[in-house]
């Protein structure tokens, strides 16, 4: 059923309802509604007269309503009861499909997960690089300090084994030289004899007048200490000594070795003879013969018999 109504000014439209025609023509009845203001009736004259908007619509509607074929009213609720309505039921999902639809949103919540993970995943190993780089140095380093310690160790080892050759050899040599101590004095005593004894004997065949008494003197202060200045008779310096030799050979020598050396003259050791002079730098001793010399050498060896020595040179008065 269509219906409708319109409101303008002094007039009211008429409304149409449209009934259910069995004959296809579509029969309309209209009800007018005036206002009595505006419409005093269908015989005034003034409605007659003047036409009125409300009139022109009505006549409008009325036209209208009889041109248009009325449309067959429907049942809506019988069509909905008698029209056959095809129910389709929604098929059920395949096995496969579901099994498809499963692997992918499964697939989807992985990505999902592995998207979100992924930072995590980089950091973890970034971590676990360095921990391994941390590792690998603390192993090197752990090698190097054990390589450090055994290379120690070895030369521990080493410096110990030949601390102990060396104490070996040490050992050895002291027992060597404690057995051949006593034969070297006794050798070294007899040399000294033999030498002696030989300047002796030079000194008696070659020795000139006068040096006997020298040479005399000289052997009998052997021992005595040296003193600075000193000219006997118990203790000496090297001209306070040579100076008291000499006096025996009637030689009034200076107590200075420079000034005893200028009054003699200088031989070679071939041509030296018991009694000459012997003239080093600033010392002077007597000659005994044989390679063998008397004098005051220092504090330590006052007065001693001992062997030329390099530096000194013959001088005879």
């Amino acid at each position: 059923m269509l219906a409708w109504s319109t409101e303008l000014p002094n007039a009211r439209v008429p409304i149409v309802a449209a009934q259910r025609v069995t004959t296809g023509v579509a029969a309309g009845s209209v009800a007018y509604e005036w206002d009595s203001r505006e419409c005093p009736g269908p015989s005034s004259e003034a409605s007659l007269s003047r036409p009125s908007t409300g009139r022109v619509l009505a006549a409008g509607a009325l036209a209208l309503a009889v041109s248009t074929p009325a449309l067959e009213p429907v049942d809506v609720a019988a069509e909905m009861h008698n029209s056959p309505i095809v129910a389709t039921a929604a098929a059920a999902p395949s096995p496969a499909l579901e099994s498809r639809l499963l692997e992918q949103r499964k697939a989807s919540r992985a990505a999902v997960r592995r998207s979100a993970a992924r930072p995590a995943a980089s950091a973890l190993r970034a971590a676990h690089r360095q921990v391994r780089a941390v590792r690998r140095e603390q192993s090197r380093r752990a090698a190097a300090e054990r390589a450090a310690a055994q290379r120690r160790a070895l030369n521990a080892r080493k410096a110990a084994a030949e601390r102990r050759a060396v104490a070996k050899r040490r050992a050895v040599a002291k027992r060597a030289m404690a057995r051949r101590a006593p034969a070297r004095k006794f050798a070294a005593q007899s040399a000294h004899r033999t030498v002696r004894q030989r300047a002796k004997r030079a000194a008696t065949r070659r020795t000139p007048a006068g040096m006997a008494a020298v040479l005399a003197f000289a052997r009998a202060q052997v021992g005595k200490r040296y003193a600075s200045g000193g000219e006997g008779p118990n203790s000496y310096d090297c001209s306070g000594f040579t100076k008291s030799a000499y006096a025996r050979a009637g030689l009034r020598l200076p107590h200075s070795s420079g000034a005893q050396a200028a009054r003699a003259h200088t031989v070679s050791r071939a041509a030296a003879r018991p009694g000459d002079l012997v003239v080093g730098s600033g010392h002077v001793g007597v000659y005994m013969g044989g390679g063998m010399m008397i004098d005051a050498g220092n504090s330590r060896t006052g007065v001693v018999y001992r062997r030329l020595y390099n530096g000194l040179h013959i001088e005879r008065f």
